[in-house]
């Protein structure tokens, strides 16, 4: 190994005076999955009804109509415990998707340029839904996430990776096949002993994106022309949510933890510049002035449900810095990614990694030892 590339000692803060709090949010929810095989990345029945979907899809109709027949609540208003009503819930909970009436709907801003793509991750292929208006971006994750309730979503939020999102359209083809086949047949005793439990069967995975700055920074902080920065917003989020899915499908892991968004914005920021960018990290993170955090930036999004303490969250904020640090000492060392495994083993040296090891004074040294451990394992 170069020692060149070996940090020198940092804040060990990190380490040292930890409250239970923060040590179970600092906790490494990544385990070593040795169950995890190549059928785990294989296709689903899910991509199938995707390509079919979009094949078939009429460009008379714009994607989000067609989208209201696999998502029932994107039919309806945003609007205070909407969740509640009685013609809601038997949408959702019953599937019914034809002969919608409804006396108000929602409404959005740019339905002609919604875009549905099938895109080819290092995870397999994953539906994506690119939304270019923020209002529209904005209703269709409260509608989707928060069951049509009003609840704010942060500026500094452009993406989401969901999983196991109910898709009417799929479970209603099911059962129309099922009860063709079987017309004297007991559908609900078919879903509750063969269908119930394969969720892959009617549960979708689905990235949904905005193309605005991303991490809610201006093209103007980081010294860029705005086309440009727009353009890398677009490709750093969308690798972003791809590291997300891959971490899902290899460690049934995707969570709102800051270990989880440190390395998709990692591997976010290579496969857009080609290497790290400290400065645009600390940037996302709302500590390009530290020690001092800029109010409203995206690292607050991760500990909302963690009740930290403000002593917490100073320690914290030191933790993320010097993690951020580390990775780039890191990925000067490793050098510009060659292929889909040196993706895949910069990825899993970051999840095996504790956030706590990962910030301490000899943290590049471990994630260096452990990439090329897992890289020169994968050879044999």
């Amino acid at each position: 190994m170069n020692n060149s590339f070996l940090p020198e000692p940092i804040d060990q803060a990190a380490s040292i005076d930890l409250s239970d709090k923060l040590k179970a949010y600092l906790f490494n929810k990544f385990p070593l999955n040795d169950d995890c095989t190549a059928s785990s990345f294989t296709e689903g029945t899910e991509i199938q009804f995707w390509e079919d979907f979009l094949m078939n899809f009429s460009n008379g109709k714009d994607i989000f109509n067609a989208l209201k027949e696999c998502y029932p609540s994107l039919n309806f208003l945003i609007d205070k415990e909407i969740d509640k009503a009685e013609l809601y819930n038997n949408m959702l909970l019953k599937g019914t998707t034809n002969d919608i009436k409804l006396t108000s709907y929602i409404k959005l801003e740019d339905t002609k340029n919604i875009s549905l793509e099938l895109h080819e991750s290092i995870a397999g292929k994953i539906p994506v839904l690119t939304i270019p208006n923020n209002e529209d971006f904005v209703k269709i994750l409260q509608s989707i996430i928060h069951k049509n309730n009003p609840l704010p979503i942060p500026a500094s939020m452009g993406a989401v990776l969901l999983n196991g999102l109910n898709n009417s359209k799929r479970f209603n083809i099911i059962k129309k096949n099922w009860l063709q086949n079987n017309p004297f047949g007991d559908w609900n005793t078919e879903f509750s002993n063969n269908i119930m439990l394969k969720k892959s069967l009617y549960k979708d995975k689905l990235i949904i994106l905005s193309t605005k700055p991303y991490s809610n920074v201006t093209a103007s902080q980081l010294g860029l022309e705005e086309d440009l920065w727009i353009s890398y917003s677009i490709s750093i989020r969308k690798e972003h949510e791809f590291t997300h899915l891959y971490t899902l499908k290899k460690y049934g892991q995707a969570t709102n933890n800051l270990h989880d968004e440190l390395i998709a914005d990692y591997i976010g920021i290579v496969k857009t510049i080609w290497n790290y960018n400290k400065v645009w990290m600390l940037t996302f993170m709302g500590l390009e002035n530290y020690p001092h955090y800029r109010e409203g930036a995206r690292l607050e999004n991760y500990v909302k449900e963690s009740k930290l303490s403000p002593d917490d969250f100073k320690q914290l904020i030191t933790i993320i810095k010097n993690a951020i640090e580390n990775i780039a000492i890191f990925d000067k060392a490793v050098g510009k990614v060659k292929s889909i495994k040196d993706q895949t083993c910069r990825i899993d040296a970051l999840c095996e990694i504790s956030l706590i090891d990962l910030a301490s004074a000899n943290g590049a040294a471990l994630l260096i030892d452990i990439y090329y451990e897992n890289f020169h394992r994968t050879l044999f």
